[in-house]
């Protein structure tokens, strides 16, 4: 393979971020943020999906207070216009649900049976000539009850999405965390994207 293909090559398995500070990120990556308030929340998911749609992309956006699907639809509207979102979504390039609405499906299945409804989101995207899946959702529903299964869950996400056209960026409130907590979620995610100022920056997983 002569330079110009290898780069070819690895630029194919690259995606644009989105996020003012993260240029490129590779498929297959499955990273989290923190964010304190809403407005965080909304900071990093408008542009995160919108770079995705950018990218040909097929967006699937797991919403949950105190950003729900409703509201993650107007803070879309608002930086690219509604006119264009509603265009977008009629022509399913983009799904907003809130996540009672989307974890029903998986009700009863165990993490790997919900990763294989991520895989399969991920194959008719490709299908229908998308370039990948890019995903996130909101972790605010979690009860403490729900807490170690919900880290199998996604140690599992991290395993199952490895070399597959997804991205998926998790987000965690981080007033109902503890330090424990923070850790635990950092160690289950290959990446977690920061923003101590203007600008995001990747941070790497701790190591154990």
């Amino acid at each position: 393979m002569d330079q110009r293909a290898h780069l070819a090559a690895e630029r194919s398995h690259l995606t644009d971020c989105g996020l003012p500070g993260i240029q490129r990120i590779p498929y297959g990556l499955h990273a989290c943020h923190f964010y304190p308030d809403r407005q965080r929340l909304v900071d990093a998911l408008v542009p995160y999906f919108l770079a995705g749609l950018r990218n040909n992309e097929r967006c699937l956006w797991v919403a949950a207070p105190p950003l729900d699907a409703d509201d993650a639809r107007r803070a879309l509207e608002a930086a690219a216009g509604g006119k264009l979102i509603a265009k977008i979504i009629q022509s399913d390039a983009l799904r907003i649900l809130d996540f009672d609405e989307w974890y029903a499906s998986a009700s009863g299945l165990n993490g790997l049976d919900v990763v294989g409804l991520w895989l399969k989101e991920e194959e008719k995207a490709l299908a229908a000539g998308y370039s990948g899946l890019r995903i996130t959702g909101n972790t605010s529903f979690l009860q403490p009850d729900d807490w170690a299964t919900f880290m199998e869950y996604e140690r599992a996400v991290s395993e199952g999405f490895a070399g597959r056209r997804i991205v998926a960026l998790c987000s965690y409130p981080l007033v109902s965390r503890s330090p424990q907590e923070v850790g635990e979620v950092m160690h289950t995610h290959e990446c977690t994207f920061d923003r101590p100022d203007a600008s995001w920056q990747v941070v790497a997983r701790p190591l154990r």
